[in-house]
């Protein structure tokens, strides 16, 4: 009897464990508690991974983790990316989406996710705060590139009022940092690069306490070039934090290569983004192009905006008003024949007004009168051609920075030296500082005596300068976060608050300076 009872107990926990796995009560029962504790949980095509003899996991963040993701209004648009693992390869997993509503009352609404451009899931918004979760299984065709990209539409109508919808003010969604990519992977997530990888393309460098100058100026120096392919860099402190030490970051570097610099410079607009493609609106569109004089490399002041446009029909003979500032200065008006399709003006830009920084914009309206506030009138179409662009002068952009990468760039490798040991955050500031004022092209090194470029720590006494050339101190300026370049005078006696970096491309010897 009792051997029957055994085999009869045997028999019954093999069925259990069976119905288990073929109901997925126990996938169900964690996914209840999970809402219970932390709201609903969403998950679209949900599918059974195949089952691995030795499951290695890894959980990928978005590229560019610290800048939020926010979709504000009707229509709204955000993307991300999602760098995949190269050395170790995905054989399953899914996309985490943890999402935060603020919606008014009687709004009608709903956030669509895609992954490379195909829709994938959808989550109807609710009125109030809402926190919300969403899994998307992920198919091998998702592994086929080296990143997935992951596009979001906020999209909706909100309360009426007596002229409409109040359209741009009823709903906002944040995407939250924890929205990740899960996998299971072939083998161990080792390598250096499928680390950087798996934190969003951040590097991240160790900086414990008791590191020492010498070695902070070798991972300063590193980190920099990192940021100069395109890559952030954060400086970790703890200990406790996965990080990378010097011969970790020095492994990785040949394994990213240096971005293209001739990609950036000032030409052609309305290719790609936001003011790319057909646009329809009612009152106005806005065509905004920011444009950068002051980079890394040498660029040329625009002389002339050539402007081309495809502007739709209008009727009972109204005209299209187009208007064209550069820097919130007016440079262009007219008014054109609203039966012509096709639209090309060349604007001359004047170069007193052109800064470092630039902001093109572009306005379509019409001069249609409005029968009181209600009118909207009728649905308006333009679009900025790709074929417009600057055309560039033969006058260099001059200002201070470009004086001062002139005189770098002819020095050949810029060899950088510290002053004081650095804090993490200060080591970050100074990394930025050092990837702006090194123009492109150039190498940078930690020095032995000959210096071109000392960083000053904040509080440190500066080293005494011997005449050794023009020199630059360049600073941080706090209230818009760029920097401030000045040619110091002969003899000029130095003093400093904050980081700084001290400049002379004659590469004095400073005995100070040791890396």
């Amino acid at each position: 009897m009792r051997m029957i009872g055994i085999g009869l107990m045997g028999f019954l926990l093999a069925g259990i464990a069976l119905l288990l796995s073929t109901m997925n009560i126990l996938e169900q029962g964690k996914r209840y508690i999970h809402e219970v504790t932390s709201g609903p949980q969403l998950v679209f095509e949900h599918r059974t991974p195949a089952k691995a003899q030795d499951l290695y996991e890894a959980v990928i963040l978005r590229a560019d983790p610290d800048n939020p993701v926010i979709l504000s209004g009707f229509p709204a648009y955000q993307s991300v990316a999602f760098m995949m693992p190269v050395d170790a390869r995905p054989t399953s997993g899914y996309l985490q989406i943890d999402a935060t509503s603020q919606v008014l009352v009687g709004v009608e609404g709903v956030l669509r996710i895609s992954i490379n451009n195909t829709r994938r899931g959808e989550m109807l918004l609710r009125s109030g705060e809402v926190g919300r979760s969403l899994q998307i299984p992920l198919s091998q065709a998702d592994f086929a590139g080296n990143q997935l990209v992951v596009s979001f539409s906020l999209q909706g109508t909100g309360p009426q009022i007596q002229c409409g919808s109040q359209d741009g003010f009823e709903a906002v969604v944040e995407i939250e940092t924890t929205s990740a990519v899960f996998l299971t992977l072939d083998r161990p997530l080792h390598s250096v690069r499928d680390q950087v990888h798996a934190w969003g393309n951040v590097v991240r460098v160790a900086w414990p306490d008791w590191l020492k100058k010498d070695e902070q100026l070798r991972r300063l120096v590193l980190a920099t070039q990192f940021q100069r392919r395109g890559l952030a860099t954060v400086f970790a402190p703890s200990s406790q934090e996965p990080a990378l030490n010097t011969l970790e970051l020095r492994a990785a570097l040949p394994a990213f290569p240096e971005t293209d610099v001739s990609a950036q410079t000032v030409g052609a607009l309305a290719q790609k983004g936001t003011n790319g493609g057909l646009r329809r609106f009612y009152r106005q569109a806005v065509w905004r192009e920011r444009f950068e004089l002051g980079g890394h490399s040498r660029q040329y002041i625009p002389s002339q905006l050539d402007l081309r446009m495809q502007l739709g029909h209008l009727m009972h003979g109204q005209n299209w008003s187009l208007t064209v500032t550069l820097n919130n200065r007016l440079v262009f008006q007219e008014h054109t024949n609203g039966s012509d399709a096709e639209y090309q003006t060349l604007i001359d830009l004047p170069v007193d007004i052109q800064v470092a920084t630039n902001t093109l914009e572009v306005v379509a309206t019409t001069t249609a009168p409005k029968d009181g506030v209600c009118d909207q009138g009728p649905e308006l179409v333009a679009e900025l051609l790709p074929h417009s662009r600057l055309i560039v002068s033969d006058t260099p952009f001059a200002n201070a920075m470009s004086e001062l990468h002139t005189a770098l760039h002819s020095v050949g490798p810029v060899n950088v030296a510290m002053t004081s040991e650095l804090t993490a955050l200060d080591a970050a500031a100074a990394s930025r500082m050092l990837d702006l004022v090194v123009p492109a092209g150039v190498e940078l090194k930690p020095a032995a005596r000959k210096v071109h470029i000392n960083v000053l720590g904040p509080g440190h006494p500066a080293p005494l300068l011997p005449n050794g050339g023009t020199t630059w101190l360049v600073t941080q300026v706090s209230a818009t976060q760029g920097l401030s370049v000045r040619k110091l005078l002969p003899n000029e006696p130095l003093s400093h608050v904050g980081l700084a970096l001290l400049v002379t491309p004659a590469a004095p010897v400073l005995p100070e300076a040791k890396g």
